[in-house]
């Protein structure tokens, strides 16, 4: 797994931070594009492993009636989500909290929508996490998960998707979760499962 304890140095989160904000942004219009089609528009979204809450922070936005939590382990990154949240002046309606996803603080059905971007292949369990994710989702809520797969190409450059979970691996871990697999896609560098 990555070394996950870098997200605890300032520094690197917030560098971390201004490297991924457009990818956070395009993570987050696609999940609006996404609950506005399936008919979204109020509830509460949960975004385990939200970093510094750029995607959970585009959705609250989009949608005014919704609320939203986001946990992560790392306070650097929470500070920066919730520095965000009150200079957008959403921070009402979002709730930024130092939590494990692989043990989410809420309740069973606690959330219409849970989303989690590039988080898996930082935890010790991942499977301990897709069952902590389907959990606290409502029974008919929405569930948006992405994260790098393991490549070798791109594993030349970045270790994260030397550490990523393959193909193979995923389909093994949805059905250890009892996730059906239907929902699943893969492609060259991500992995989604959404239903």
């Amino acid at each position: 797994m990555a070394d996950d304890n870098a997200f605890n140095n300032s520094e690197f989160a917030r560098k971390y931070a201004d490297k991924h904000q457009k990818m956070a942004r395009s993570f987050g219009a696609e999940y609006t594009r996404k609950l506005t089609a399936r008919g979204y528009s109020e509830g509460k979204i949960l975004d385990a492993g939200c970093g510094f809450g750029g995607t959970l922070l585009n959705l609250i936005k989009n949608f005014p009636e919704a609320e939203g939590v986001g946990i992560d382990m790392s306070d650097p990154l929470l500070e920066l989500a919730q520095q965000t949240a009150e200079a957008q002046g959403v921070e009402e309606r979002v709730v930024f909290e130092k939590a494990d996803v692989q043990e989410i603080p809420y309740p069973d059905d606690s959330f219409d929508v849970v989303i989690s971007t590039n988080v898996v292949h930082h935890v010790a369990d991942p499977l301990a996490m897709l069952k902590e994710l389907e959990r606290v989702l409502a029974p008919e809520g929405m569930l948006y998960i992405a994260d790098i797969r393991r490549s070798w190409l791109p594993g030349i450059f970045d270790k994260a998707f030397r550490e990523a979970l393959s193909y193979p691996e995923v389909l093994t871990l949805l059905y250890q979760a009892g996730l059906p697999k239907e929902p699943f896609t893969s492609g060259f560098l991500w992995w989604r499962y959404e239903r």
